[in-house]
């Protein structure tokens, strides 16, 4: 019996895209909630439900229909995507501001749906956050998405206390194709105080560790992990 099934909301990136095709490879049923245009043309078969704000009830009975199937054979295990909402601009454009709070309209929307299942069946439910040491790539940083996700993992963490959900987020570290190229990166960085780089990941890597984290989980909740080394402050 398959052990574990998973969805995932907002699939954007590099990473999520490698963390499907792990999934897919270790044959896990996978849904996609509102999953970029690529993630969708990358993957045709992966069913995905474009979940909108109030969400209609065609999309209720579709998110419903597939969690019920999925539910009675194994776990269902829910992975936030990190947000790649660029903030550079966000004191400027308003509409920024407005995607970020439409993402997490859609999250709510989502879980709210699934909210008595989940405290029934158990599970587990992590968001993923950008790093602040990505300011070594030179990339854009995601602080207000990463502190409203936090803020909702931890309402959600509150409100399913004492059942068999278990709500945490992960910084996400710097990431590589693979391990050899993660080691080459990681002696490219510069080390703190103490001497400590910052930790640099492979897609298979983390995959595996999120994957095998969702499914033996049952006792952290309501906390912001933080991969180490790392020379930042948890959130």
């Amino acid at each position: 019996m398959i052990s574990q099934a998973f969805i995932l909301l907002h699939p954007s990136g590099e990473f999520d895209s490698n963390l499907i095709a792990h999934l897919q490879s270790k044959k896990h049923p996978v849904l996609l909630i509102s999953a970029a245009k690529h993630i969708v043309d990358e993957y045709p078969r992966i069913e995905n439900i474009e979940i909108s704000t109030p969400i209609t009830e065609l999309q209720l009975r579709e998110l419903l229909n597939w969690f019920e199937i999925n539910a009675a054979h194994q776990e269902v295990a829910i992975l936030h995507c990190a947000n790649r909402v660029n903030e550079a601009e966000l004191l400027a454009e308003p509409h920024v501001g407005k995607a970020i709070v439409a993402q997490l309209e859609r999250v709510f929307g989502t879980l709210n749906v699934l909210a008595d299942s989940l405290r029934l069946n158990g599970g587990n439910l992590v968001f993923l956050t950008q790093s602040d040491t990505q300011n070594y790539e030179l990339e854009a940083t995601s602080s207000v998405c990463n502190h409203a996700q936090n803020a909702l993992m931890m309402t959600l963490a509150r409100e399913y206390q004492g059942s068999k959900f278990a709500v945490n987020s992960f910084v996400l570290p710097l990431l590589a194709t693979d391990s050899k190229t993660a080691r080459t990166e990681k002696r490219k960085l510069k080390g703190g105080i103490l001497g400590a780089r910052p930790a640099v990941f492979s897609y298979h890597e983390l995959a595996e560790y999120l994957v095998n984290f969702l499914k033996t989980n049952t006792m952290l909740t309501g906390q912001s992990i933080a991969f180490t080394p790392t020379l930042e402050l948890k959130l």
